[in-house]
């Protein structure tokens, strides 16, 4: 449905000039590792990528960027260890495949540029849709659905078999402690397709993540449901990623399938 980037890799704090022309700049410049990761249920491991920030006013260069010298694992649940080997572009896999499970806990353990680097994400479990209605008053979408405790939803609107999409959430909807449902509303839908030409092509996709994705969203209000999500930096950003002057996200998603609204 939708054309994920990442979704991987995401892009996170990359200094890019569309002139060829170098700017002097007397800013104090911080370096950052920059750890990217989004575990998406039921599809095979990506892989984590490690780069670093460049310098203010020197152009986007992955191979400057990317970090070949990392030593890096996965643990699973507590238990299982898989090492994690540089494949390109500071993108870090497993000898093998294996597929990200809804529910299991994944751990990042990592060394690199002089520092240790730690995250850890639960996997959501694909949103569980009771219903779906339009709101034609504020002409969006709505899906009342099953919450689940840890996680966080948020929701699209897509036109056809992705004709057109929405590109962001307007909110993350966060159940209450105790509560079993929740209602997740997309964006507006855009002027052109509220005719009648598009009735029965109206459809809603929601998005599960762990609880944790609540503060980037809130910190950099991105809301697109892939990986070209994260293109913030550092300061007071809600990165999951710890280590002395990293950060990142190595989240758990899970992405519902499109239910037909009108």
């Amino acid at each position: 449905m939708i054309k994920y980037l990442f979704i991987i890799p995401f892009v996170f704090i990359l200094v890019s000039c569309e002139k060829t022309q170098i700017v002097e700049s007397d800013v104090p410049n911080q370096n950052y590792v920059v750890v990217n990761s989004e575990l998406d249920a039921e599809s095979l491991f990506k892989g984590v990528t490690f780069t670093k920030t460049l310098p203010l006013g020197v152009p986007y260069d992955i191979k400057e960027a990317e970090l070949k010298d990392v030593t890096a694992y996965i643990k699973i649940n507590g238990v299982q260890v898989i090492p994690l080997h540089y494949l390109h572009d500071g993108v870090y896999v497993p000898l093998y495949e294996f597929l990200i499970q809804a529910g299991n806990t994944y751990e990042l353990f990592a060394e690199g540029e002089e520092t240790v680097i730690y995250s850890i994400t639960k996997v959501p479990f694909a949103p569980e849709i009771n219903n779906v209605s339009y709101n034609a008053a504020g002409n969006y979408l709505q899906a009342n659905i099953k919450a689940n405790e840890g996680e966080v939803y948020g929701a699209i609107w897509v036109i056809g078999n992705g004709i057109a999409q929405a590109s962001t959430f307007p909110n993350l909807s966060i159940p209450s402690a105790g509560a079993t449902t929740i209602n997740v509303i997309t964006s507006g839908i855009s002027d052109q397709y509220t005719g009648g030409n598009y009735n029965g092509m109206r459809n809603i996709q929601v998005f599960s993540y762990d609880r944790q994705y609540t503060a980037y969203f809130n910190s950099v209000k991105v809301t697109v449901p892939s990986g070209n999500a994260f293109l913030q930096n550092g300061g007071t950003t809600g990165w999951n990623v710890l280590g002395n002057n990293v950060i990142g996200m190595f989240i758990g998603v899970s992405k519902g399938i499109t239910k037909n609204v009108n």
